[in-house]
C-alpha cells in the first residue's frame, strides 16, 4: 500500500465573510474543492463533493476516481433540484488518490473539474499538473494571452467547468507512479492567485512537515492580500516506488476535450459552454468584483443564442419596413427624393436617393406643406414622377 504524511489548513481569508472552501484527507485520499453559489449555495456544494469523498467505495483504477467526481456531481445537482434556494450553486474539485491495485507498482491517480490546482513540488521548482478549466486558460493555450497576461485578465475568474452545474460534467484525470519522497500541493485559486511559484516553492523549502507547511501557505497567502477563502492540502509519498528523480512519473493523461489526444480510450463530447465562480451567481455578461463567480452552462448559452436570433429577425423587420417606401422631402432648400420613411424608424433614418432639381422656394404653400411632411410613395418610379410634376409646375409657372 502507498502510505503518505500529510497536513492541511484553510482560511477565510481578509475580505470574505464565509468561508466556501473545504478539504478532504483520510490517508488515502486528498482534495481540495472550491464553492461558488449565491448565500449558502457555495458552502453547500463544496460541502456536498468532500462528502461523497468520505462515502466512497475502494478506487483501484482511474475510472474509480472519475466515477467518484460524477457521483459528487450527481449529489450536488440533485441538491440544487431540490431546494430552488441552492440553484447555481457549484463547485470545483482537484483530487489525489492511491491507486493501489498492483503490487509490482504503486500508482497514484488524480482528477480536476475547475480551477483548483494540484502541483508537484521537486527538483528546485513547483510542477502544475492540472490544467485550470477557466477562460483565460483556454487564451493562453490558444496562443492569445501570455501567461502574464492571464494573471492579471479581469476575467480570470471565469471558469469553463464546475460540479453541480450541469447533469454532465467533463473531468480530467492523470495517472502517476507514487515515488517514495514526492510532494504533492492541492489548493483552491485563493493561494496561487496570491503566491507565485517561487513563493509556494520558498515556503514549503521551510519545512518538511506536511501540516506545517500548508498552515504556512496560509499564512503567507493571507499576507500578500488574502483577497479570496484560501487552502492547502501537502501530501508527501512516504512508502511507494524507488525510481530516478528524471524518471517519467505520468503513466496516463485522459483530458475530457474533444480536440486533445487521449490514451485512455475515446473522449467525451464537450458539452459546456461556460461557467464563472462566485459568492453571488451573476447575470451571463455582468461583470463581477472580486471573485466574479455566477453561471453560464450550455442551455444557458441556448438561450442566448436563440435571445440573439430573435434580435436579429427584429432587426431585420424593422429594416425592411423603415426602408420599404420612398418619400419627396426636403433638405436644406432643395426638394429631394428619400428612402426610408419620414422622421426615420427606431435607429434607422432616411437617406436621400436623388434631387428633384427644384427649390423649396419655388413651392406654393400647399406643396410646400405637403413636401415638408414627406410625400410617401410605394415605389421610387412613383415618387420621380411625382418630382417631376412639381418640376413642370414651377417651369411653368416661370
Amino acid at each position: 500500500m502507498t502510505e503518505f504524511r500529510f497536513g492541511q489548513a484553510t482560511d477565510v481569508g481578509n475580505v470574505r465573510q464565509a468561508n466556501q472552501d473545504r478539504y478532504f484527507g483520510d490517508g488515502s485520499v486528498f482534495a481540495v474543492a472550491d464553492g461558488m453559489g449565491g448565500h449558502s449555495g457555495g458552502e453547500v456544494a463544496s460541502g456536498l463533493a468532500v462528502d461523497a469523498l468520505s462515502d466512497r467505495e475502494q478506487i483501484t483504477a482511474l475510472g474509480d476516481l472519475v466515477t467518484l467526481v460524477h457521483r459528487a456531481n450527481d449529489r450536488i445537482v440533485e441538491s440544487a433540484r431540490d431546494d430552488p434556494s441552492l440553484r447555481g450553486m457549484g463547485t470545483t474539485i482537484s483530487i489525489l488518490a492511491a491507486l493501489d491495485d498492483s503490487e509490482d507498482e504503486k500508482r497514484l491517480g488524480i482528477a480536476n473539474v475547475g480551477d483548483s490546482r494540484i502541483y508537484r513540488l521537486g527538483e528546485g521548482e513547483v510542477f502544475q499538473l492540472t490544467e485550470d478549466h477557466s477562460l483565460v486558460e483556454a487564451l493562453v493555450r490558444d496562443g492569445r494571452l501570455t501567461p502574464e497576461e492571464a494573471g492579471s485578465h479581469p476575467q480570470r475568474n471565469i471558469l469553463t467547468r464546475a460540479l453541480g452545474i450541469d447533469a454532465k460534467v467533463l473531468v480530467d484525470a492523470w495517472e502517476l507512479r507514487a515515488v517514495s519522497g514526492d510532494r504533492y500541493l492541492i489548493c483552491s485559486d485563493g493561494l496561487f492567485n496570491e503566491l507565485t511559484d517561487d513563493q509556494i516553492f520558498e515556503a514549503v523549502g521551510d519545512s518538511d512537515d506536511p501540516q506545517t507547511t500548508a498552515e504556512l501557505l496560509i499564512e503567507r497567502a493571507c499576507e500578500a492580500g488574502g483577497r479570496d477563502n484560501v487552502t492547502a492540502v501537502v501530501v508527501q509519498v512516504t512508502a511507494g516506488d524507488e525510481i530516478g528523480s528524471d524518471e517519467q512519473r505520468i503513466v496516463t493523461v485522459r483530458r475530457a476535450v474533444p480536440d486533445r489526444d487521449s490514451s485512455d480510450g475515446p473522449v467525451p463530447e464537450a458539452d459546456e459552454l461556460g461557467v464563472t465562480d462566485s459568492d453571488e451567481a451573476q447575470p451571463v455578461g455582468s461583470a463581477v468584483a472580486g471573485r466574479g463567480r455566477g453561471v453560464l452552462t450550455w442551455r444557458a448559452g441556448l438561450v442566448v443564442a436563440a435571445v440573439v436570433i430573435v434580435i436579429v429577425l427584429v432587426v431585420t423587420v424593422v429594416a425592411a419596413y423603415a426602408r420599404s417606401v420612398y418619400f419627396v422631402g426636403v433638405e436644406g432648400g432643395d426638394v429631394v427624393i428619400y428612402q426610408g420613411r419620414p422622421g426615420g424608424v427606431l435607429w434607422f433614418d432616411p437617406t436621400v436617393e436623388e434631387p428633384v432639381n427644384v427649390g423649396v422656394v419655388e413651392l406654393d404653400a400647399v406643396e410646400y406643406d405637403a413636401v415638408a411632411a414627406g410625400v410617401e410613395f410605394d415605389r421610387i418610379d412613383d415618387a420621380r414622377d411625382y418630382g417631376r410634376r412639381l418640376a413642370l409646375r414651377v417651369r411653368d409657372d416661370t
